[in-house]
């Protein structure tokens, strides 16, 4: 469909579309191919589109048909699951958008609304008495039937839900930055995307990192257990801002865009630059390393 037919179509009826495309995608019967991940992957594609076109109260219209049909193909159980990881998220991500923030402050938001959500889910756990561990053990089993899984599974099922909240924390910033670049292409929004702007980032996550080694250290189980997937959590903004440190330090050289797109995969495959980059944007609110390079570098010029 072109630009100018979906101009001409009343808004209402392409909300209700998007929510009945966002439900549909949903329900596509997971069978670990890679056609299904995908179209699953995308499930909230088009409740962002519809959102970042037309509004929050659209993207609600959307959303409702898509609970709707999603619980009528699934259940109530899992609907409760659809709203939580699909819906919330796209209601924050474009209430956000509207709000005027940029993208990377967005990126705070979600990793916030992921810590909030873990928290949440552990206490109502905790305080009826159900141990997390073995309904983290149960989850796991689910993928763990091969013997060479069950090996590892006392080794990070711990980590489990941090592990998943970066991987959902990722699928909800790439729908949503598909989606903007989509209303953008279509000409249904004002806003460019990207701007300038849009690398800006939260800092001080590291007191959120701080905060969540010392419940490490209390050695308490269940505090312990928060302040792990906390830290893992908390590293994806500040993963972003040490990716911004190492290439105010890459400008000095030639090509300093490819040479940042080596470190992002070296950093994907391997651990330690991961640790280096991680360790770049915890120590930037304090010692301030990008204007640091910088200066020196026009200095030097």
């Amino acid at each position: 469909m072109s630009t100018e037919r979906i101009r001409r179509v009343d808004p209402a009826v392409l909300a209700v579309c998007g929510g009945v495309f966002s439900a549909l995608l949903a329900l596509f019967p997971l069978n670990f191919s890679i056609i299904s991940f995908l179209l699953t992957y995308f499930a909230a594609l088009p409740l962002y589109f519809v959102g970042l076109s037309w509004g929050l109260s659209r993207l609600i219209l959307a959303g409702l048909i898509a609970i709707g049909i999603f619980t009528m193909g699934a259940g109530i159980h899992a609907s409760l699951v659809f709203i939580l990881t699909t819906f919330v998220p796209t209601l924050l991500i474009v209430f956000r958008v509207q709000k005027g923030d940029p993208a990377g402050y967005i990126v705070s938001w979600v990793t916030g609304l992921s810590i909030v959500m873990f928290l949440g889910v552990t206490f109502i756990l905790s305080a009826q008495s159900i141990n997390i561990m073995d309904v983290l053990q149960s989850w796991f089993s689910l993928f763990a039937d091969e013997s060479k899984f069950k090996g590892m599974s006392n080794q990070i099922i711990i980590l489990l839900p941090g592990l998943s909240s970066i991987s959902w924390i990722m699928m909800c910033l790439v729908n949503a930055s598909l989606a903007a670049r989509l209303v953008v292409r279509a000409q249904l929004t004002q806003r460019p995307y990207p701007l300038p702007e849009d690398t800006q980032l939260y800092e001080h996550w590291d007191i959120v990192l701080a905060f969540s080694l010392l419940l490490i250290l209390t050695e308490v189980p269940l505090f312990a257990f928060m302040g792990k997937n906390m830290a893992l959590m908390s590293c994806i903004p500040i993963f972003l801002g040490g990716l911004k440190v190492a290439y105010a330090w890459l400008e000095q050289f030639d090509n300093p865009k490819l040479w940042m797109i080596v470190v992002v995969f070296m950093s994907i495959f391997l651990v330690w630059p991961g640790i280096i980059i991680v360790m770049f944007g915890v120590l930037e609110p304090t010692l301030h390393l990008r204007q640091r390079w910088t200066a020196n570098k026009k200095f030097d010029e």
